[in-house]
């Protein structure tokens, strides 16, 4: 089976999930809104980056990701 990434991107990937994940939990014990807000905030600029970087190994990556988000969307929207 080939490998996605090399060792090198692997380890960069592993660092932004972990920080993003971090964030998340973060989130789970926020005081007020504005703490929540801060630590989506970093999930959400986590997110990018790593998508980002895929990006720039696998052009179109990005793309694929906001079809299929636009695709979720459109399925959680009641339809009238």
């Amino acid at each position: 089976m080939q490998k996605l990434f090399d060792e090198e991107m692997h380890s960069a990937l592993q660092q932004l999930m972990d920080e993003t994940i971090e964030a998340l939990q973060l989130a789970k014990v926020s005081p007020d809104v504005d703490d929540l807000g801060a630590t989506f905030a970093v999930a959400l600029l986590k997110l990018g980056l790593a998508t980002s970087f895929i990006d720039s190994k696998h052009p179109g990556f990005a793309k694929d990701v906001e079809e299929k988000r636009q695709r979720v969307l459109s399925a959680l929207m009641p339809r009238h």
